[in-house]
């Protein structure tokens, strides 16, 4: 009897866990669908990108932020699309085309970059909840994206120079309640690879045929062209970016500037769209 006992209580727990874990999987589906059906709505383009793919995720229809931005965010999303730039070379536009760099940081290098490090974090305590996040002037640009979370950025940064203790996007994990400042990006729009921390280590990266809304939503990656985005498109040539996770509690195994953090990768369950790249493809 207490052996058929034990067996039934053992049965009993996989099926909560069987529950739960489905409870998971359904979650994050219902998240990319309602995300893929607002791709659909807010691009004349049928087939944003050339194979289905997305790293910056338009936000929810429950994201929506009713407020209009200011004309100054609004005129630097516009400018950011008028610089004749082309698309970035074949191959570059994605976090996960990325692998990581082998460079390594000389003893001088590393004292400064510790002190950019130090400045850049003591613009934290400013920032490190949606409601500052909001008064600072960043909006919500994409929904939760595997390895990343959600992309707050303020545009108007974007042309200014690099600053550790200046972002122009920050990152949250807003799967967590409340909301919590996970990492920075840096976006910079420059002909060339940016300067930026000290030392080789930091990987810039490049996307192509962004599509803008004047709210400041990515809607789109790898739009065609500006006839197929209703809203501001940025071919990419131009337009770098950074990811550093310099936020204390999430320091990526991966390296500093790695594209994405195991962290905010979900677990092995569900359906592979939804988990981050295996980490060796990095």
């Amino acid at each position: 009897m207490a052996e058929h006992k034990s067996r039934s209580d053992d049965a009993d727990r996989v099926d909560v866990s069987a529950v739960k874990q489905f409870g998971e999987v359904a979650r994050r589906a219902l998240l990319l669908g309602t995300t893929l059906c607002v791709l659909a709505a807010c691009t004349s383009n049928d087939s944003p990108t050339s194979d289905g793919s997305f790293t910056f995720t338009a936000p929810a229809e429950t994201d929506q932020n009713t407020s209009d931005l200011p004309d100054s965010e609004i005129a630097a999303i516009v400018s950011l699309g008028q610089t004749n730039a082309g698309p970035p070379p074949e191959g570059e536009h994605s976090h996960h085309d990325m692998g990581h760099t082998a460079a390594t940081v000389s003893a001088a290098d590393q004292d400064i970059l510790d002190t950019e490090i130090n400045l850049a974090q003591s613009a934290m305590p400013d920032i490190d909840t949606i409601e500052e996040a909001q008064a600072a002037g960043y909006v919500l640009a994409t929904a939760p994206s595997p390895g990343i979370g959600t992309h707050w950025v303020k545009w108007s940064q974007i042309r200014k120079p690099f600053a550790p203790d200046t972002p122009s996007m920050i990152l949250f994990d807003q799967e967590q309640t409340p909301p919590v400042l996970v990492g920075y990006s840096y976006a910079l729009q420059s002909s060339e690879r940016p300067v930026g921390f000290t030392g080789e280590t930091d990987e810039w990266h490049r996307h192509t045929g962004l599509c803008v809304t004047l709210k400041g939503w990515v809607v789109g990656e790898r739009t065609p062209g500006p006839d197929k985005c209703d809203g501001s498109f940025i071919a990419g040539g131009d337009f770098w970016m950074l990811h550093a996770w310099v936020v204390p509690g999430w320091k990526n195994r991966d390296g500093l500037f790695a594209p994405m953090n195991p962290k905010l990768c979900p677990g092995d369950t569900g359906p592979d769209f939804l988990r981050c790249p295996d980490a060796s493809n990095l």
